[in-house]
């Protein structure tokens, strides 16, 4: 790739999509991964040409999503936090495992990674970079990239992300049949022992402001919410979802399953997250 090309974004719309990829999966916010990367572009323009300017724009558009991330958890935020969900045609075509980096369940679980780890984790396993170039880009040994990568990877391995598109698929359309029937044992059943349910409306409409647990909680509060109206078919970051109108407000939902019961059930009503869904 040459420097004149790649210092044109308009000319590399897939370079552009490669790296607000890279952002989003450390940020967990389309908004914050787009000004990074428009920030990366507009430092490449101002600079002297890099030698291998692909590999410039990944180092600078990882260090400026770090920055982000870092400054985003700082802030106060009205009730659970959950990442924003997207479309993936937004991205380049990706593998299977690349795909799998994108699921709303592994973006939260990355919440308790530190900025570092998470962009480490994010590199080695959405695009298979070694050590030596994760060591780079963070300006850190190749040594403690490696130890970056291996404890998110420690804190990441929980069983709840291992369920298929076809199981996902059919737990929510058990879960549909029973909001639609609005029968709360019938919901809770469904439910784990230790079943949570996360609503992010970002203190701009109603949702929870604490997260609900246990199956019967869980049950109760979603027979009570819009989500128990008609339903339509979503993808979501790739996987299957569920979408729901009610009185002018959006909400987008999806599970987390544990074996064949759902273990954590997400719901976004926040405007600011939904724009690209």
């Amino acid at each position: 790739m040459n420097d004149r090309s790649v210092r044109d974004p308009e000319d590399h719309l897939g370079e552009r999509r490669r790296l607000t990829g890279l952002a989003y999966r450390i940020t967990g916010v389309w908004a914050d991964a787009e000004e990074a990367v428009a920030e990366a572009y507009a430092r490449l323009l101002a600079a002297d040409p890099p030698r291998e300017p692909a590999a410039w724009l990944t180092t600078v558009t990882t260090r400026l999503a770090i920055d982000r991330l870092r400054a985003r958890q700082r802030e106060a935020y009205v009730g659970p936090w959950l990442p924003e969900p997207i479309d993936t045609a937004l991205l380049p075509e990706e593998s299977v495992v690349q795909q799998q980096t994108l699921r709303l369940g592994l973006l939260a679980l990355c919440e308790q990674l530190k900025g570092a780890e998470r962009a480490a984790f994010v590199l080695r396993e959405a695009y298979a970079m070694s050590y030596a170039e994760i060591g780079l880009v963070l300006g850190v040994a190749e040594a403690t990239a490696r130890q970056h990568v291996s404890r998110a990877r420690r804190r990441l391995q929980v069983p709840d992300l291992e369920s298929s598109v076809g199981a996902e698929t059919a737990a929510l359309a058990r879960l549909a049949d029973a909001l639609a029937a609005g029968e709360v044992a019938e919901v809770a059943a469904l439910l784990t022992d230790d079943a949570q349910v996360w609503t992010d409306g970002g203190g701009v409409v109603s949702a929870a402001r604490n997260v609900i647990l246990g199956p019967e909680k869980c049950a109760r509060f979603l027979v009570g919410t819009s989500l128990a109206s008609i339903v339509a078919p979503l993808t979501v970051n790739g996987r299957p979802g569920v979408t729901a109108n009610s009185k002018g407000v959006r909400r987008v939902g999806w599970l987390v399953l544990r074996g064949d019961r759902i273990a954590r059930v997400c719901i976004m009503s926040n405007p600011a997250k939904l724009a690209r869904i």
